[in-house]
């Protein structure tokens, strides 16, 4: 007994040996110990992002912008991970050519690996953008255009509801049903129904939202998810019964059900042939079950769709609906906002009853810096980032960084950078109208750059324009029961927010 002790203690000593060595050598040896940051960043990344992230609930890039703000563009907020804050090193890191490489001790924990957002290698990745690239593209969503005019007009007729009862609607409800409505008929032919529901509810928002409530476990511990990734799902749920396996599983019930359908005549001719419009089909699954959609695709089985399915639907929702919802209670909040965009949008539509398309809606240049300055303060995905640097290093500033250190960017950050955005608090859509002001594309990251852009980002414009213009033509807004408190939001990966839901009454314009 006296030995098995001996062998315990010998043990436990040589780990606080091993971890205090360590700890030494990233504070005081390690090629990124020149850079400042917090001491237990620099010893340990589980346990520092636990702090921020999981602790303290979401705060980790609040307390990054403390750092910044204290020690400059460059700080350590992990043994081999830097988070930089400075915009030309971000152009560099996305610019064409650039070997920066997602993150896989990130992305295969936050995302599924092997999809369009968790695909970390470069030509794997490519292959699967160029399946998808077709459903999104900007051809294509000049196709998607009358279907997201025509959930426009189902959201708005469920508002006119509200107004004939007297009644706030929850905008933050509304618009996650009409966004998961339109990625949903992207993806799977056909709608989850969210508009219709007298709550604006849908399992498959809660599922998601329930499941991003514990996201950042996922990078402060990436050990525990790496054991539940490679179990079998039947025995992951059970040690892990976290809301993504029952979100996975509604997934493979919908998929399962198209391509069972797939084929299946809904419309027959006189010779019996199936006639299907274009919103039965998703060219999503259509595209990602078909060998010859690119070069070296490879076909994916049923678990491997779900979860591509799942990630898109996740980006297609959240990502554009948080948008919406900073976006409607920036303008009213902005009077002066307000009262511009409504004099342009009825100066352009005097007559109610004219449609308003999103080719109409896109020419308006105040509605449109509206939307550039709303995707600026709403960061669909806040915090971080990160890329891996390239085998042959990178120079930053004085110093090259070895290849294999982690770099991080913040959308957050980088979109209230005031070398770029002066006065980056004041929400000021005019800063987008100023002849001088062309630069500024370039350095919005609301979607990221480079060959990792956000592979949606045109139907997101497709559904901005189509229904702030829509809406605010029909319908004078006003916030009701809703504080600058209930919207201030917390890093989850995606928007959070832990405050009540933003309501806004409504009244219907005279035609």
């Amino acid at each position: 007994m006296a030995g098995f002790i001996k062998s315990i203690v010998a043990l436990v000593t040589s780990y606080l040996v091993f971890w205090v060595l360590r700890a030494l050598y990233r504070l005081y040896l390690h090629p990124l110990s020149r850079y400042p940051g917090p001491v237990l960043a620099a010893i340990s990344k589980p346990w520092y992002h636990w702090y921020w992230n999981c602790h303290h609930r979401g705060m980790l890039i609040f307390e990054i912008e403390r750092l910044h703000a204290r020690h400059g563009p460059v700080v350590r907020i992990a043994p081999n991970e830097l988070h930089i804050n400075d915009p030309e090193v971000f152009q560099e890191m996305t610019r064409v050519g650039s070997r920066f490489t997602k993150d896989p001790n990130f992305y295969s924990f936050i995302t599924f690996p092997g999809t369009s957002i968790g695909e970390h290698g470069p030509n794997a990745h490519r292959i699967r953008r160029q399946v998808l690239t077709p459903a999104f593209s900007a051809a294509r969503v000049q196709q998607l255009a009358p279907l997201v005019k025509l959930k426009v007009d189902q959201i708005l007729e469920r508002f006119e509801a509200f107004v004939e009862k007297g009644e706030p609607v929850n905008i933050f409800r509304s618009t996650k049903a009409f966004t998961t409505d339109i990625i949903s008929t992207i993806v799977f032919g056909k709608p989850l129904g969210c508009i219709q529901d007298p709550d604006f509810r849908n399992q498959f928002i809660e599922f998601l939202h329930s499941t991003f409530e514990m996201g950042w476990v996922a990078p402060a511990f990436p050990n525990l998810i790496r054991a539940s990734l490679a179990l079998p799902d039947a025995i992951a749920e059970k040690l892990f019964p976290i809301p993504l396996y029952d979100f996975k599983k509604k997934c493979l019930g919908l998929l399962n059900n198209y391509l069972r359908e797939r084929n299946v005549p809904v419309v027959g001719d006189a010779n019996g042939t199936v006639q299907k419009t274009e919103f039965d089909r998703s060219i999503v699954i259509d595209m990602l079950v078909d060998p010859n959609s690119a070069k070296d695709h490879s076909v994916l089985n049923d678990n491997q769709l779900a979860e591509e399915v799942i990630m898109l639907l996740s980006a297609g929702n959240d990502s554009v609906s948080d948008v919406l919802i900073v976006g409607i209670y920036k303008i009213l909040r902005h009077p002066d906002v307000y009262a511009k965009l409504n004099d342009e949008i009825l100066s352009s539509f005097p007559n109610i009853r004219e449609e308003i398309t999103y080719d109409k809606a896109k020419k308006l240049p105040y509605l449109t810096a509206v939307i550039k300055e709303v995707l600026r303060v709403s960061h669909p995905l806040p915090g971080l980032t990160p890329r891996v640097v390239p085998p042959e290093g990178f120079k930053l500033y004085s110093h090259t960084i070895p290849g294999g250190t982690v770099f991080n960017t913040s959308a957050y950050l980088l979109n209230r950078h005031p070398s770029v955005f002066p006065h980056p608090d004041t929400f000021d859509p005019s800063r987008w109208l100023d002849p001088a002001s062309a630069h500024l594309d370039k350095y919005m990251t609301s979607f990221y750059r480079g060959t990792r852009q956000c592979l949606g980002k045109d139907v997101a414009f497709c559904e901005l324009y189509t229904f702030l213009a829509n809406l605010f033509r029909r319908f004078e807004l006003e916030i009701w029961d809703t504080t600058d408190a209930d919207m201030e939001w917390i890093d989850l990966l995606l928007l959070y927010f832990p405050g009540k839901n933003f309501h806004a009454k409504l009244r219907k314009r005279d035609a």
